[in-house]
């Protein structure tokens, strides 16, 4: 069975479904930008990063199937992806990762405060720990970037942690805006990738500790 593709009509919502069904649409859209990476690093100033990276993209398939078991459902497997996204793996790449990452800071906020109030305490409690481990690859990818040559900034720079987009419709048009296309192409030009499964399986990833949420 086909996955259904998420259009440009089809906005996300806050509900509890509306919710479970984007973060892990999400999760897997970094599953396959990030396995992009690794796959390009070969040769290029990231490489220096790749454990890493191979390690971020392990955690992002145990979000995917994390919120599976809760119930989400991807509304695509299949994302565009700009080219200059990838920063031909030198400071570039780890500037668009810092960008996704802060927006999912956010995302994973939304679900916090949504199922807080709906007192749905393991989803709520799965985003916390999932906001956490987005936290840290926001930070490892500013430090990447200082060591690259690009932006030098210190990586802990927040006091509390961004909400600056308060709903899983902001959190899209902000994605969106860099670029990225779920199911259909984005605004710039680049390449579509799918989800490939698990990382670790497919000898991209590395494994990581802690897979399941408390």
């Amino acid at each position: 069975m086909s996955t259904p593709e998420m259009t440009p009509s089809a906005a996300p919502t806050d509900d509890r479904q509306g919710l479970l069904d984007f973060l892990v649409t999400q999760e897997q859209f970094g599953v396959a930008a990030v396995g992009a990476a690794i796959e390009r690093a070969q040769g290029t100033p990231s490489e220096a990063f790749l454990p890493v990276l191979r390690n971020a993209v392990t955690a992002e398939y145990h979000h995917a199937v994390a919120l599976e078991a809760l119930g989400g459902k991807a509304l695509t497997t299949r994302f565009w992806i700009p080219d200059v996204a990838f920063g031909d793996g030198g400071a570039g790449l780890f500037a668009t990762l810092e960008a996704v990452e802060t927006i999912e800071v956010s995302m994973y906020g939304v679900g916090v405060d949504a199922f807080a109030r709906s007192s749905d305490a393991d989803a709520a409690r799965l985003c916390s720990q999932a906001l956490g481990v987005e936290a840290v690859h926001r930070a490892l990818a500013r430090f990447a970037q200082g060591q690259l040559g690009g932006k030098a900034e210190v990586p802990n720079d927040v006091g509390f942690e961004n909400y600056d987009w308060p709903s899983i419709a902001d959190v899209r048009a902000a994605l969106e805006t860099l670029g990225i296309g779920y199911g259909v192409e984005g605004a710039r030009p680049g390449t579509f990738y799918d989800y490939g499964g698990d990382p670790v399986a497919a000898g991209v990833g590395t494994p990581v500790t802690h897979t399941r949420a408390a």
